[in-house]
């Protein structure tokens, strides 16, 4: 009986390379996505920083074109010499007066109002006693009379400042409180009319 040759063996299959998987479209999307949201914000930014740069460039420039306001000083022309009222005997006050404005127009209607500015002043000067112009607070009451007065005469006069009501119904005398202290409001400097008067001479006598 003859036998079988044995079998040759079977050689493996060889393995079949797996191909590689494209990325899913989604992901595409999502990276495109990101690319374009980081350029829109690099573009964004830019035109920010160089928008802001212009406009302080531009704001810088008005400031240097804008002209500084200068003051500019209007004699009141002979000193003027009045009597005052009497205290102890008769005085006389010799004073010149100079204004100082800030707002260059107003220098030729000083002018062209020069009479009736004067005539106003001298009643205001002869109104006086010499013991309220020896101290300095009486010759800083005169210089806010001045410039309300020829403010007046310019029609610039300022308006009065509102004084508060005194409160119905509570007296602090009653109830033993010490009545609130006024503040002050802050005043700030004038910068229209009459903004300040200088006196080149000043002589009671």
């Amino acid at each position: 009986m003859a036998t079988r040759p044995p079998a040759k063996p079977v050689a493996p299959a060889a393995k079949e390379e797996a191909p590689v998987a494209a990325p899913p479209k989604s992901k595409k999307k999502l990276i495109i996505a990101i690319i374009v949201l980081l350029l829109a914000a690099g573009g964004g930014a830019g035109w920010y920083f160089t928008q802001g740069k212009a406009t302080e460039d531009k704001h810088a420039a008005e400031m240097k074109t804008e002209p500084a306001l200068e003051a500019k000083f209007v004699p009141m022309g002979e000193n003027f010499t009045v009597n005052l009222q009497r205290e102890e005997g008769d005085q006389y006050l010799q004073a010149g007066i100079t204004l100082k404005i800030m707002q260059p127009e107003l220098e030729e209607k000083i002018k062209k109002t020069m009479p009736e500015i004067r005539s106003k002043l001298l009643f205001l000067l002869s109104s006086k006693y010499p013991s309220e112009l020896q101290t300095a607070e009486g010759k800083k009451k005169l210089v806010s009379e001045v410039i309300a007065e020829v403010d007046g005469v310019l029609g610039l006069a300022a308006p009065a400042p509102a004084v508060a009501a005194p409160e119905t119904g509570h007296d602090p005398a009653a109830s033993g409180a010490a009545p609130a202290p006024v503040v002050a409001a802050p005043v700030e400097p004038k910068t229209t009319g009459v903004v300040d008067v200088l006196f080149t001479s000043f002589i009671i006598q």
